[in-house]
């Protein structure tokens, strides 16, 4: 897989940056988001490379991209934003996009399993590289029984472990790029390995499969800085856009239903309201807390209305927790 990433990346350095500086424009991006990913384009040019790598790998990896590609291009467009709004410095606001564009890189790579001893001692050395340069200081329990990773339940769930292989993918991206220093490609690392804590039914399911609780702490650390704050917060927020929830289709009734066992509108529209309903409060930023409970606060209705209830109706109250949570 590295080797198809990484032949990608020389196939676009045989064209003009300008040619392909529209790669993204065939798949729609709503408001105001399209603005924010121009902005950023003008003051970083060579994100469109980035863009270009993320969008030529998910074209790859799925038959229909498109929902994978708005989400990466949502989360970076609040990276950015974000970043203008806590004032951070270019330099750093630059490598908050670039982690957003790269944070799901290898999340349908099917090769890239830490059941693979191979894959499972290039992420054991990433994780010891990103401590000796300072990173994770605040995650003293993660990755610390690999045992974990031997049971393919969350060894080859790429749900649950893309957050390593493609930290262990974007530092390739980014080194063959160029342009980035060992220090810049650790702390875009060490954000994506931190982008997935805040999902909390992925801890579940690690504490679950584990039988014990807060094991996951072994599988997911802590964000710690401003990008890797910046990271999980717009990655949370995404997620609550409406074209991304909503419509028959998109990406979280479709995950309703094959991850959760939905069936029909009205289900999933449910475990969608749930799983939001407990999603909203993750954000590790205040500017992310008030973000994302405003658009919920939009979606909150529509999926209401899916359900076939009242306006103003409590669904777990009315309809209880979904199956797949009891």
């Amino acid at each position: 897989m590295r080797r198809l990433v990484l032949a990608a990346i020389v196939l676009l350095f045989q064209f003009p940056a300008a040619s392909l500086a529209a790669s993204q424009d065939r798949f729609e991006l709503p408001q105001p988001y399209r603005d924010w990913e121009r902005q950023y384009l003008e003051d970083f040019p060579d994100l469109q490379r980035v863009m270009d790598v993320m969008v030529d790998t998910s074209a790859r990896q799925l038959k229909d991209p498109s929902q994978d590609i708005l989400h990466n291009r949502i989360c970076s467009a609040l990276a950015h934003k974000m970043a203008l709004d806590m004032k951070l410095r270019p330099a750093d606001r630059r490598l908050a996009i670039a982690t957003d564009l790269l944070h799901n890189i290898s999340k349908e790579e099917r090769p890239l399993l830490l059941t693979d001893a191979k894959v499972l001692k290039q992420a054991s050395a990433l994780v010891a590289r990103l401590r000796q340069a300072g990173e994770l200081k605040r995650s003293p329990e993660f990755w610390s029984d690999e045992s974990m990773f031997a049971n393919p339940l969350i060894g080859a769930n790429l749900a649950l472990i893309h957050h390593i292989t493609g930290a262990i993918t974007a530092g390739d991206i980014l080194t063959s790029l160029g342009g980035y220093s060992a220090r810049d490609i650790a702390r875009v690392q060490s954000a994506i390995v931190a982008h997935s804590t805040g999902y909390w039914y992925f801890r579940k399911s690690i504490d679950d499969v584990a039988k014990r609780p807060d094991a996951w702490r072994k599988v997911y650390p802590e964000p710690e800085d401003d990008i890797a704050k910046i990271a999980h917060d717009a990655d949370l927020i995404s997620q609550f856009e409406a074209e991304s929830v909503v419509p028959e289709g998109s990406k979280w009734r479709v995950l309703a239903a094959k991850r959760w066992g939905a069936k029909g509108p009205e289900e999933e529209a449910h475990v969608v309201y749930y799983v939001f309903s407990r999603l909203f409060d993750e954000a590790r930023t205040d500017a992310g807390k008030a973000l994302a409970l405003k658009e919920w606060r939009r979606i909150q209705p529509e999926l209401v209305k899916l359900m076939g209830l009242g306006p103003g109706t409590d669904p777990v109250k009315a309809l209880g927790v979904p199956k797949a949570f009891q």
